[in-house]
């Protein structure tokens, strides 16, 4: 790494060194701003994710600066800037995830109590690092030697940090584990607790909004949005449906064995929760939906297997016992919006 900012390197100059340095700051800062911005809203929904996503961006920065030395000027500026901005997100990432992790940890309210033991076991633990990373560094001088040794360490941390995350078991459901949850509830009538949907849910896993009939023939994809979206999206060759339910509107556009749902959440809905178990369950009874002529299922203007609000009251009362947390919401990955209904016109409004 030292090399690759020119140490030893008689043709390197430290005005060279220094434009290297700006310019890797200057744009790791600009990423910075902008994934913040992004997806900011995103990583306390999904901080298992992001926690582990922090990992492989650091790791990947570790190994773009052992290529900096065998790299020409302007291509070495390239690979320092992507590593700056890998660090960068990194540290978005790694920080903001770390922080709703304590707060899941915290059961007693003594979140300052566990940051302090925390940065206390990061300083032993890097401090044994410094020892053993300079014992190595006195032994280590063949260049492969370093890669071999990088390859191997870097696996091992990406293993033990991946065992670590899937151990956590979150108590707010997000869109993968209400997924989970709800097509448990579906296929068996039962209601499964955080620690089972810990061992089941996917850390890298990258449909967050995927959802699938009960024999997975037809697939899709749900995702929140506005009521424009609802009626102002109609792409060639899809049926599109539509409800409207006490706490929100659902959009559903068919094709094959492929559909799409949108869902609009009312203002005042105070549990999108009841919407996305309605998209599941509307998914779920494509199969049958299909066979029996889509059109007839819908002529009463009600999703696909409706479920009254005073049963989804008992399933939610039964998510409470098993363990679950229902007033977070965690299902929302961006700004949410909301439509306002009121003298039969309907508009939009964030909050």
């Amino acid at each position: 790494m030292l090399e690759g900012l020119g140490v030893g390197d008689s043709s390197s100059s430290p005005t060279g060194a220094l434009i290297l340095k700006i310019t890797g700051d200057t744009i790791s800062r600009i990423a910075t701003i902008l994934f913040a911005h992004r997806m900011g809203q995103a990583i306390e929904p999904e901080c298992k994710f992001y926690r582990f996503l922090a990992d492989i961006f650091n790791d990947s920065a570790q190994f773009l600066d052992l290529l900096t030395p065998a790299m020409p000027y302007l291509p070495k500026v390239g690979v320092i800037v992507s590593a700056g901005v890998l660090r960068s997100l990194c540290g978005v990432a790694a920080n903001a995830s770390k922080a709703s992790l304590s707060a899941h940890f915290a059961v007693t309210g003594n979140l300052a109590e566990l940051n302090a033991k925390e940065a206390s076991q990061e300083t032993v633990v890097s401090l044994l690092g410094m020892l053993v990373g300079s014992l190595v560094v006195r032994m280590v001088e063949d260049k492969q030697v370093v890669w071999v040794l990088m390859v191997l360490l870097v696996g091992v941390h990406l293993a033990m940090n991946y065992r670590a995350v899937r151990c956590v078991e979150m108590r707010t459901l997000n869109r993968q584990r209400a997924t989970i949850v709800f097509r448990e509830w579906l296929d068996h009538g039962a209601v499964l607790t955080p620690a089972q949907v810990a061992q089941r849910e996917s850390i890298l896993y990258r449909g967050r909004g995927n959802i699938s009939s009960k024999t997975g023939e037809y697939t899709g994809f749900c995702d929140f949005g506005t009521y424009g979206d609802i009626k102002g999206w109609n792409p060639r060759g899809f049926h599109r449906y539509e409800f409207e339910a006490p706490g929100y509107f659902l959009g559903v556009w068919h094709r094959g064995g492929n559909f799409y749902i949108r869902i609009a959440v009312k203002e005042g809905t105070t549990r999108p929760l009841s919407a996305w178990f309605d998209a599941v369950n509307h998914a779920y009874h494509f199969d049958s939906a299909l066979k029996d002529g889509l059109e007839s299922h819908y002529e009463n203007e009600m999703p696909l297997g409706y479920v009254s609000e005073e049963q989804k009251g008992s399933i939610f009362a039964a998510l409470t016992v098993a363990g679950w947390d229902l007033d977070t919401n965690a299902l929302e990955t961006r700004l949410p919006i909301r439509v306002r209904v009121g003298d039969g016109k309907k508009g939009l409004c964030s909050s």
